[in-house]
């Protein structure tokens, strides 16, 4: 069978994020603002057991920070394994387009970005934020799968097995491909740092993820918003070995300070309308 720094934050606030192109069902993308969104992958489609097991995937914006937390089998430090590069398998790197294309052309088009947040893994930059990423696939040095198709043909055709954003296998294929997985950056040029999250940080923050189970490990990261683009989005991750894999995608939620900007330009530009309309009456 394929086998598959805390930092204490104290944040206020929400921001513009979000997405949903044509290839998603914009009936799954939700609002994402100050309030934490969840997103769950289905149960048991991680290949090679509970530590391969990705299960949800939650993310707020405060104080214009974007905090991504990630539940699952997997621990921020990877499963240790013999024979497989750094003798782990760990989480590959997360990826957001912004773009409304697919994966592979947002890629082709210098739109993709992506974040480095395990320092287990085997990607060939160091942890932040990077835009223009080009990626490749670790997962047969990891002891995974070598396409997507393979994933799913070895019985893994699962609803939501990439999670509600891309919720069938037809989905996935129309934004990932059917080829190799693509779970890690080669080159990119780096824009900014990330904070990472422990479980107890996240907790702090109202985290609440349903039906987590004790051997469920929690851990995230944030980073500045404006680092990436702005908009509506998909993100998604592969574990190291494509033994699972998770989408998340979200709309735009305008911030409540902006709301009352506007609320008072509007108010401000129409006494000014009545202003002028009485001038000329007189």
């Amino acid at each position: 069978m394929k086998r598959s720094s805390a930092i204490a934050i104290a944040m206020t606030g929400a921001a513009l994020l979000g997405f949903s192109p044509a290839m998603i069902d914009s009936a799954n993308a939700s609002e994402l603002g100050s309030t934490w969104n969840y997103q769950y992958d289905a149960k048991g489609d991680g290949s090679g057991g509970s530590s391969y097991d990705i299960k949800g995937m939650a993310m707020t914006v405060r104080n214009n920070q974007l905090i991504v937390a990630l539940m699952g089998g997997t621990p921020l430090g990877g499963v240790a394994e013999q024979g497989v590069t750094n003798g782990t398998i760990s989480w590959g790197d997360m990826f957001f387009n912004f773009s409304g294309k697919n994966f592979n052309q947002a890629k082709a088009s210098g739109d993709l970005f992506g974040v480095r947040f395990a320092s287990s893994n085997d990607s060939s930059v160091g942890l932040g934020v990077y835009s223009g990423v080009q990626t490749t696939s670790v997962a047969l040095s990891n002891d995974g799968y070598g396409s997507l198709k393979q994933y799913y043909d070895a019985g893994f055709n699962k609803t939501n097995t990439q999670g509600t954003a891309l919720s069938t296998k037809e989905a996935a294929y129309n934004y990932y491909g059917t080829g190799a997985i693509q779970n890690s950056i080669t080159s990119g040029t780096k824009v900014g740092d990330i904070n990472l999250l422990a479980m107890n940080d996240l907790l702090g923050l109202g985290l609440k993820f349903n039906n987590k189970a004790s051997s469920d490990k929690i851990f995230g990261f944030s980073f500045d918003k404006s680092l990436v683009g702005s908009g509506e989005f998909l993100a998604n991750v592969f574990l190291e070995c494509g033994n699972d894999g998770m989408a998340f995608s979200a709309q735009a939620v305008p911030e409540p300070t902006t709301m009352a900007g506007l609320a008072v330009a509007g108010a401000g530009l129409a006494a000014f309308r009545r202003r002028r309309a009485k001038a000329k009456a007189n």
